[in-house]
């Protein structure tokens, strides 16, 4: 268990690496600039996150409310809930800031692309699990690629917020699954 010394300075770092991403972009994210913004020590910083790479992934990490798996018994609710969650906490906030400039920085930027892809990788599988358990239950065809479900869902949510710039809230979310639901041959419970 991390001392509440430790722990005070990680949030510290965390929160001031989460305001230079936004403000500068991720690629030009330094331990120094964290440092100086936080009052951390370098050392310090250095000890929690070994190198940049770390540091930035910890960061965008840090950022994202835990949904977990919903598992209220349907596809419909499953899927409202998780998404509703990210809605909430992710788009809303912080998140909702930093994910633009990660997507600017990975087209330029090898490892921030790598980083986002492991990123995508880690919040993609509680949908998974959700889809699988659609299929099992009958509520979607189970010759159905996941990954289709999940670019069915996420893209029009991604398109509104990063191209559109507009507002993603509940209501859309909902309006979002019951079309995606029904185009995937699916059946909302």
């Amino acid at each position: 268990m991390a001392r509440p010394r430790s722990e005070e300075a990680r949030r510290k770092a965390l929160a001031a690496a989460a305001e230079l991403i936004v403000e500068r972009g991720v690629s030009s994210l330094s331990i120094e600039e964290v440092a100086a913004r936080s009052g951390v020590a370098k050392t310090t910083i250095y000890r929690h996150w070994p190198e940049r790479a770390s540091l930035i992934i910890d960061t965008v990490r840090s950022t994202f409310e835990h949904v977990g798996t919903p598992d209220t018994g349907s596809l419909r609710g499953d899927l409202l809930t998780f998404f509703g969650g990210l809605v909430r906490a992710d788009l809303s906030g912080t998140t909702g800031r930093i994910m633009p400039c990660l997507i600017d920085a990975a087209g330029r930027d090898p490892e921030i692309e790598t980083l986002l892809e492991r990123i995508g990788v880690e919040r993609q599988q509680p949908v998974l699990a959700i889809v699988a358990r659609a299929q099992a239950r009958g509520e979607l065809p189970a010759e159905l690629d996941p990954t289709v479900v999940i670019g069915t869902i996420v893209g029009p949510i991604v398109f509104r917020k990063l191209v559109q710039r507009l507002p993603v809230d509940l209501a859309y979310v909902e309006a979002c699954l019951d079309v995606a639901i029904g185009g995937l041959g699916g059946h909302a419970r």
